[in-house]
Formats: C-alpha cells, structure tokens, sequence
C-alpha cells in the first residue's frame, strides 16, 4: 500500500473523530453502549473499506457484483431502506401512544368535570 489519497486522509481523520464522539455519547448516556458500538463497529469498517478498496472489490465478486463501489452502494442503499422502516414503525408507535395518552387525559377531564 503507497501513501494515502487526500480523500482516504481526510475521510479517516473524520472516521475517527465520529467514532470518537460515538463512544464520548455513550459515556455520557446519551446513547447506549449496545448502539454506540454498532455505530462505531460500522465506523470502522467504512475505515477500512476506505483504508483498503481491494477488500470491497473482492467481497463484490464474491457476491457476484462487479465492482466494489457498487456493494458499498447496494450496501448503503438497503441501510437506508432498513433505517427508514425502523423509523416508520417507531413513528406509528408513538403516535399510537400519544392517542391512547390523550385519549386517557380526556376520559379522566371529563370524569372530573361531573
């Protein structure tokens, strides 16, 4: 391996600060360490993968893709379908709690008004 693209210096001093600030936010309890470790973990690999191109090259072909940018594009395409349905399904949870919430605090109003 030579010396380092601008692009692979750049993007892996930004990996590190992220992962960084990933394990600072699971220190303070702002995420838990579970979550602060899959982010980290996904981190890292994109280090790698940015580190080291040829390894998504030869994961692409073993998966029967051509080329290693485009499983890194399959990749984060379905990770971002993933992600939006995990966010769909928590929306709909907390609007259904929020009508059962409201629902409760009218039923208890108007107890109290009789």
């Amino acid at each position: 391996m030579g010396a380092l693209t601008s692009f692979q210096s750049i993007a892996l001093i930004v990996a590190a600060v992220v992962v960084a600030a990933t394990l600072a936010a699971a220190a303070s309890h702002a995420v838990d360490w579970r979550t602060a470790f899959a982010w980290a973990a996904l981190w890292i690999v994109a280090a790698i993968a940015i580190l080291r191109p040829s390894i998504t090259v030869a994961i692409a072909h073993f998966l029967g893709i051509g080329r290693g940018a485009d499983l890194v594009f399959y990749c984060g395409i379905l990770g971002m379908l993933l992600g939006f349905f995990a966010v769909y399904v928590r929306m709909k949870r907390l609007e259904s709690q929020i009508t059962r919430l409201v629902r409760s605090i009218a039923i208890r109003d108007a107890q109290e008004r009789e």
